[in-house]
């Protein structure tokens, strides 16, 4: 079930008539009598014991530190008394002790530290239900808990499921989330809460791909729909959605860190379409493609982990190049995320854990003072041809191909331009032009595989027959009427049997 039909099922739930909300009276994080029953069952947590008595057979419950866990109400139990809910003033003050007190342990595994904090928020939330908490209080709650959950799906993303669940913990980030947004919605005041923008664009980074989520981000009221973050994420969601995966990574690097931490799980999925959209462009025996631009185009650390990720779906790296050839690209089973330096960590700088749940650190980044293209990154932009070891180097633009010049160049051999498409060629010339260059690579070498002296001389003799009327046949469709079992003689596909059609013989 997507978010926007768990709003509409929870506008229907809410639209019922209200039973009579009840006020909690308790003003510690844990109720009085939950301290007492969990510390004669032994079910206190390291973090709520206190100091100096951890290694008693007992050990006894600090009052100011122990937090109220999680309890699936029982079924037919009556109403919880009041003297067991935290007011919305005392669950505030509970969620910023997890997250500045907490939070910020180093002397624990980053799990244990994870399990508790998401267990003591799940009873925030539950108080906060059977209260009706409504208003800035459940909204600053909630943006706070969106924030932990979608840091420690990053955070996590590398270890096994018995440490970390991210099924279970994206199952509570969406509860929160779909809270939010139907508070945003609901707010009768007309008031707009200053968070609201980055939470929207977090949603949207969430639900990368998602046509529910694009159509909810554009119904937005026009002063949420026009902050900058919110015109990233909608750019960026729809260059996901039309392929525009250059685009996409470009954008990411962009965003402010937990938007960046959010968009991190579709990663992986986005780089093996790009790769497979390249893979099928550049599928060529004779050519590679430069390791380095490939890493900079979807945004790897480095060569070997880009290298290693083509591995992953069959094709050859080797040398700081990728061949690309169709028959070999296979999409791995499951991929195991990792973490990601270039898109997200080198934006958190200076910033603490705290800062990140608070919200401090939602500012749109500078992708160019994050990460400027080197002077090897602006050569790979400038362009690209085919070497004569067949090694592909970066084209101008997004779509180039390759042309035979008819003319060599004064003191050497005859070269392959890299022109931009321009549009007005159709898929046949292109095709065709490639299949000259291949041809006409093979005509000017000797049998032991060097270019031809005439090539080689300032002032080329005049071409061969051959030569003149391959240079000839530029600008010819030659897919048209070639027919089977066609063969290439005396500058003219002659074409042979059925299919012969119609300019068979490109000569005439």
């Amino acid at each position: 079930m997507t978010l926007i039909a768990r709003q509409m099922q929870s506008t229907l739930t809410d639209a019922m008539p209200e039973e009579p909300r009840i006020r909690g009276t308790c003003q510690d994080m844990c109720p009085e009598l939950e301290q007492t029953a969990r510390q004669r069952q032994k079910r206190l947590h390291r973090f709520e014991m206190l100091e100096g008595t951890e290694q008693n057979r007992l050990p006894s419950a600090d009052p100011v530190r122990c937090v109220k866990e999680y309890s699936r109400p029982a079924a037919g139990k009556d109403v919880i008394p009041p003297a067991e809910l935290r007011p919305p003033q005392v669950l505030m003050g509970t969620v910023d002790y997890l997250i500045n007190r907490i939070l910020p342990r180093d002397d624990v595994h980053f799990t244990e530290v994870y399990n508790f904090i998401s267990d003591r928020l799940r009873a925030v939330r539950q108080d906060m239900v059977v209260q009706r908490v409504k208003g800035h209080t459940c909204v600053a709650i909630l943006e706070k808990a969106v924030r932990f959950h979608v840091y420690a799906a990053y955070r996590l993303c590398e270890s096994s499921v018995q440490q970390f669940d991210p099924h279970l913990n994206n199952q509570q980030l969406e509860n929160c989330l779909t809270w939010l947004l139907r508070e945003y919605k609901d707010d009768s005041t007309g008031v707009v809460y200053g968070n609201r923008a980055c939470m929207e664009a977090l949603y949207l980074m969430h639900c990368l791909g998602s046509h529910d989520a694009l159509q909810h981000g554009l119904s937005l009221p026009k002063s949420i729909r026009e902050c900058q973050v919110v015109q990233v994420a909608l750019r960026l969601h729809m260059a996901q959605l039309r392929g525009d995966f250059v685009q996409v990574f470009r954008l990411v690097q962009q965003l402010p860190y937990i938007h960046s931490c959010a968009v991190h799980r579709h990663l992986a999925l986005e780089r093996s379409r790009t790769l497979l959209v390249m893979n099928s462009a550049y599928s060529c025996k004779v050519c590679r493609y430069p390791i380095s631009h490939l890493q900079c185009l979807l945004g790897f650390d480095d060569e070997a982990e880009t290298a290693e990720f083509c591995r992953q779906h069959g094709l050859k790296a080797v040398d700081s190049y990728v061949a690309f050839k169709k028959a070999d690209f296979s999409f791995p089973e499951k991929a195991k995320p990792k973490f990601s330096q270039c898109l997200v960590d080198d934006k958190l700088q200076e910033c603490t854990l705290p800062d990140i749940i608070h919200g401090k650190t939602d500012v749109l980044c500078d992708s160019n003072s994050l990460h400027p293209p080197s002077a090897t990154d602006k050569h790979l932009d400038s362009e690209v041809y085919c070497t004569e070891g067949g090694q592909l180097e970066p084209l101008t633009g997004a779509m180039q191909t390759l042309s035979l010049t008819s003319e060599a160049k004064p003191g050497g051999c005859p070269t392959v331009n890299a022109y931009q498409d321009s549009g007005q060629r159709t898929e046949e010339q292109i095709l065709k032009e490639n299949q000259v260059h291949a041809l006409a690579t093979k005509e000017h070498r000797h049998p032991s595989g060097t270019l031809s002296t005439a090539c080689e001389s300032g002032s080329s003799p005049a071409s061969s027959g051959k030569e003149k009327d391959m240079k000839e046949s530029v600008g010819r469709p030659w897919s048209r009427g070639r027919g089977r079992g066609g063969v290439w003689r005396g500058g003219r596909w002659r074409g042979r049997g059925r299919g012969r059609g119609r300019g068979a013989d490109l000569g005439v």
